[in-house]
């Protein structure tokens, strides 16, 4: 009962404050907006807003961004259908049927399906972390360092074997961000670590700059050096509301996609992408072929939409309970978090009821709050997409290096940024995925001080860490992450060929 009072209490307390609802709606419009611009996405428009809205409270500023978060899901869908092109990873399965449906002139019906989908997936979700979170909290403050040593580990690891496709690469994008951490001063001796004599460097390298710079500055130079031609709009054509058969085709889809997305959201490194395509293949294999997968399906397209959605309020459990954040987007509210003096984690309810709870009565409003919008407003919004990027990248840029000095008043950050922004258009580039880089940074600091606290209660024996049951148990899912995506057909065959050659 103490779930329900506190989430009822919350809920009203929202429903009761204009100015709560007023950023919420702010938040829904804006992460639309960001989520409908391809290359843009949530992990970008938050990072670009911490420094203004570190200005405010974190009771305003944290459901700002929450809102936000699930709003640019609801508009990464608006491009995939009427452009072919995702705006956001999370909305990639998206185009196999949305698109094909815009070109059959129902662009209109696509757009209010795959609305109604994205509301089904983001309330059944908010229940399950609303009933979830008080649980997993709870569990959490059985962990001790050695545990919490071992979770991040597993995170690590289940994020670079899972995002992407290549896991060496992500293992290697993690790695730099650990790495990135480990610069500063080293807590216990005092000692300054790969500093370069650099006074700057001395305090570390702040996660929200590098943050912006892989996030914002990265992305516009691979938006402007890698963009292609633009593609042709699909007009908003069609029956605007869905039909009665409409409904009923994408129900149980709908259904099914809100229980994948919410547990690939509390996974570790699964996030909305995973999600999504976990849901339309098993749509797929569950589909008669008569449903037409991948040629303007209702099935096809409620799926990865009530998915994509349903995994922004799965990924909150990891992130308010454990304090492991399972995507770029998390990993930046995490450092946001953390700049606020506040530590997700075990205790996080606790310490922070009133918070914590608005938190998750945010994500209620903002879905209701987004479907309206994304219904309603859709053809104004599509006009959104007609704006040349070589005419949003300057204003985004310009914002991005604005908002890296606000936070210290320091052009050193600026340059640092701009660094960022290169090394994470190289990640591009070769294949890695920039997310990756941000979850090891933000992780690599967690990971270090809590091996050091493991260590110091054991007399520095690590044998000892790690021996223990519920150490070895997320020690162990990481090691067999590890070795399931080992390319094993490849070696055994190049062994199968060395053996036939010799004979």
């Amino acid at each position: 009962m103490s779930t329900i009072n506190d989430l009822l209490s919350a809920l009203g307390g929202i429903a009761a404050s204009p100015t709560l609802l007023l950023v919420i709606l702010g938040g829904v419009v804006l992460g639309t907006i960001a989520g409908l611009l391809p290359g843009i996405g949530p992990s970008t428009a938050i990072a670009l807003l911490l420094p203004v809205a570190i200005t405010v409270p974190a009771e305003i500023s944290l459901p700002l961004m929450v809102s936000l978060y699930l709003g640019a899901e609801y508009g990464g869908r608006i491009s995939a259908i009427l452009l072919n092109i995702p705006g956001d990873p999370g909305a990639i399965m998206t185009t196999l049927d949305g698109h094909p449906m815009a070109l059959k002139g129902k662009a209109a019906t696509a757009l209010s399906i795959s609305a109604l989908a994205s509301f089904v997936g983001s309330v059944l979700a908010f229940l399950g972390l609303a009933f979830i979170a008080g649980p997993m909290s709870e569990l959490g403050l059985a962990f001790g360092p050695g545990a919490y040593f071992a979770v991040v580990v597993m995170a690590l690891v289940l994020s670079a074997t899972l995002v992407g496709s290549a896991p060496m690469l992500g293992l290697t994008a993690v790695a730099i961000g650990v790495a990135v951490s480990t610069v500063g001063i080293e807590l216990q001796s005092g000692l300054p670590r790969f500093t370069f004599g650099s006074f700057t460097l001395l305090e570390g390298v702040d996660s929200i700059v590098a943050i912006i710079g892989v996030f914002g500055v990265g992305e516009i130079l691979a938006s402007t050096t890698m963009g292609r031609d633009s593609p042709v709009m699909s007009k908003l054509s069609g029956r605007f509301l869905p039909t009665k058969s409409d409904l009923k085709q994408g129900t149980f889809p709908s259904l099914r996609g809100s229980v994948i997305g919410f547990v690939a959201g509390v996974l570790p490194g699964a996030g909305t992408t995973i999600a999504a395509f976990f849901s339309y293949g098993l749509e797929k294999r569950l589909a008669p072929a008569s449903a037409g997968m991948g040629k303007g399906s209702v099935r096809g397209l409620v799926a990865p939409e009530s998915a994509n959605n349903a995994a922004v309020s799965g990924s909150m459990v990891p992130l308010l309970t454990l304090g492991i954040p399972g995507s770029g987007t998390t990993a930046v509210l995490l450092a946001y978090l953390m700049m606020y003096g506040l530590n997700p984690g075990p205790g996080f309810f606790d310490a922070n009821p009133e918070l914590g709870w608005t938190i998750i009565g945010a994500l209620l409003f903002s879905a209701i709050l987004g479907v309206v919008i994304n219904i309603g407003a859709s053809p104004l919004l599509a006009k959104i997409l007609a704006i040349p990027m070589p005419f949003m990248a300057p204003v985004i840029l310009i914002l991005a290096l604005i908002s890296c000095y606000s936070i210290h008043n320091s052009v050193t950050d600026v340059y640092i940024a701009l660094a960022f922004g290169v090394l994470g258009y190289v990640m591009r580039l070769v294949g890695m995925a920039p997310a990756l880089l941000v979850i090891g940074l933000v992780l690599g600091e967690m990971l270090e001080r809590n091996l050091q606290q493991a260590l110091g209660l054991t007399g520095g024996n690590f044998w000892a860490v790690i021996s223990d049951p519920l150490v070895m148990v997320f020690l162990i899912i990481a090691l067999l992450a590890l070795v399931s995506f080992l390319p094993w057909k490849r070696v055994l065959g190049k062994k199968h060929d060395e053996k036939t050659a010799n004979v």
